[in-house]
Order: C-alpha cells, then sequence, then structure tokens
C-alpha cells in the first residue's frame, strides 16, 4: 500500500474513532439526537472510504447519501442494510425513532462489517 494511502487510511480511522467517542459523549451528556449525528458520520465514513476504494471514487462526506446507498446495495448482508436504513431514518415529530435498535450499536456494526475488526476501539492508531 502506497504511503499516501497509508495516510489517509490512518485519518479516516481517527475520524471514524472521533465521531464514535463523540456520539459515546453527546450521549453520556443527554444529548441523543447529536449522538445519532455522529454515529451516522462515522458510519458514512466507512461507507465513503470501502466504497472509494473498491470503486476507485472520491471519498465522499455526505454520510446520509453514502447510507442510502450501501442500503440499496443487494450484495450488502440484510443486517449492514437494515442498520444503514435506520440510520438514515426521520424521527418523528416528538423527537422519537421508529424502532427500538441503538444507532451507536447500528453504526458500529457497518463499520466493522466494512472495515473490518478494531476500527471501533477507541485508542491510537
Amino acid at each position: 500500500m502506497q504511503k499516501g494511502l497509508n495516510d489517509d487510511l490512518l485519518t479516516l480511522k481517527r475520524t471514524i474513532r472521533r465521531e464514535l467517542e463523540d456520539a459515546n459523549r453527546a450521549r453520556i451528556d443527554g444529548n441523543e439526537g447529536r449522538a445519532r449525528v455522529c454515529a451516522r458520520r462515522a458510519a458514512g465514513w466507512a461507507v465513503s472510504v470501502t466504497r472509494s476504494l473498491t470503486e476507485e471514487l472520491e471519498i465522499e462526506s455526505n454520510a446520509y447519501d453514502m447510507l442510502q446507498w450501501l442500503a440499496q446495495q443487494a450484495d450488502t448482508p440484510d443486517a449492514v442494510r437494515s442498520a444503514a436504513t435506520r440510520l438514515t431514518a426521520r424521527v418523528s415529530h416528538d423527537h422519537t425513532l421508529p424502532f427500538p435498535e441503538d444507532p451507536l450499536e447500528d453504526a458500529g456494526m457497518i463499520v466493522e462489517a466494512l472495515l473490518g475488526m478494531g476500527w471501533t476501539e477507541m485508542g491510537n492508531g
């Protein structure tokens, strides 16, 4: 792997970890909306880096579009497609989600499914 690509992947890994850490921090602070946004961004980055490597595309920062794309891929496992769909679902007028699954767990599942074990672990590297 080229040095530039290694550096880019390390930066993305840090970005994904930071988003997941921010999601956890927001949850602790009682801000579920922010936690969900950070979880969605972490998962979106994972989709984008995977897609850029397999389809030789530029890395896309629009997490919503990346997750919608993932949810439409027939070769994506059902659980991952469902998680992507949930992360792009709109909240109701009373700020609740139409399903019981945890958005942070959904994001972690997507990151691990696409990038492998270790991407959601906290710490350096």
